[in-house]
């Protein structure tokens, strides 16, 4: 299938992918302690049966990963989606902190499946024995899976369109199976890594690794899921500085490269800094490192002298903003 095909699953239908590289259980009365101090964003009042997406910043305030913490009564699971907060990683952070009654185990074997698009929910609707309906946004409930021990259905996406999560001890390829004949019902199909980038850079969701290479989080317009704001002290907090250039998304006619110099007036003021894939060869869009004043949407520049537009995000209307579950 290509990567349009996909794209317009998570768009119009439902697409499903692979979440996560790494799935950690951490238990013991450290455990809050230790979230707190690693989750960028504010894990303090999460309650049990609530999830958390966040960032995870290193000591000098670099984006170092993008997490889901699912909270429960005796320990939350974490779901990481570049590996870099793994067993080691997060016993050493334990250790630096002085927590000390803190169990980290990495629950090889298990899988996480994501479930994206303005059908998503039909995909999952016979999973929970209450209506799909009742669980809410950054929620998350048990469920039966086929050869399963423990599972788990948690609602939260990185597209803007509804989405949710399947996580279980289940290798992720066999946890996408079960999901295929559903899927299939309502048109949707797997998707890939590109698909998933161009959808989630369009509104705004981060994309670590790539989105935050050589630049700072709120450079990469992603303070929201940096603990922007937060009162109390936690990893790479004190490294926040208000920016003089930002990450802007742009519209082209023609395919945008990394590295490409971005002007006004025939004076350089930024560079392309992802690019993501073009949808039935049709415009191109990109996210570019533009200096101020430059750094707004409704701007016409160039990129080897051909025009761009700088655009908001969202940069499209999702569809399941206005058509309801149900």
């Amino acid at each position: 299938m290509s990567t349009s095909s996909e794209y317009f699953s998570l768009r119009r239908s439902a697409g499903v992918y692979a979440r996560g590289r790494t799935i950690c259980s951490i238990s013991g009365a450290g455990r809050e302690s230790l979230l707190a101090y690693l989750v960028a964003r504010p894990t303090e009042f999460a309650q049990p049966g609530t999830v958390v997406d966040s960032l995870v910043l290193d000591e000098e305030g670099r984006a170092a990963d993008f997490v889901l913490a699912i909270m429960d009564e005796d320990r939350a699971l974490l779901v990481s989606d570049c590996g870099n907060t793994a067993g080691d990683e997060l016993r050493a952070a334990a250790l630096a902190l002085g927590v000390d009654d803190v169990t980290v185990e990495v629950l090889t074997g298990w899988g996480a499946v994501a479930v994206e698009g303005p059908r998503a929910w039909e995909v999952v609707r016979d999973l929970p024995a209450d209506d799909i309906a009742s669980l809410l946004l950054n929620e998350w409930q048990s469920v039966e899976i086929p050869g399963a021990s423990v599972a788990l259905l948690a609602r939260t996406g990185t597209t803007a369109e509804y989405g949710y999560l399947v996580v279980a001890d289940l290798p992720p390829e066999a946890l996408a199976e079960t999901l295929r004949p559903s899927l299939e019902g309502v048109g949707g199909a797997f998707v890939g890594s590109e698909a998933l980038l161009r959808a989630r850079i369009e509104v705004n969701h981060p994309v670590a690794p790539e989105q935050f290479d050589g630049i700072t989080t709120l450079e990469a317009g992603a303070g929201w899921a940096a603990g922007l704001g937060r009162p109390d002290s936690f990893r790479g907090a004190d490294h926040a500085v208000p920016p003089q250039r930002r990450l802007v998304a742009v519209r082209s006619t023609r395919p945008l490269g990394r590295g490409e110099s971005v002007d006004a007036g025939g004076l350089p003021v930024g560079l392309i800094h992802l690019g993501a894939a073009d949808i039935d060869g049709q415009t191109s869009y990109a996210l570019a490192l533009i200096d101020a004043p430059f750094d707004v949407p409704g701007l016409d520049l160039t990129v080897g002298g051909h025009t761009v537009r700088t655009v908001s995000r969202p940069a499209v209307q999702p569809v399941s903003w206005t058509e309801p579950i149900g």
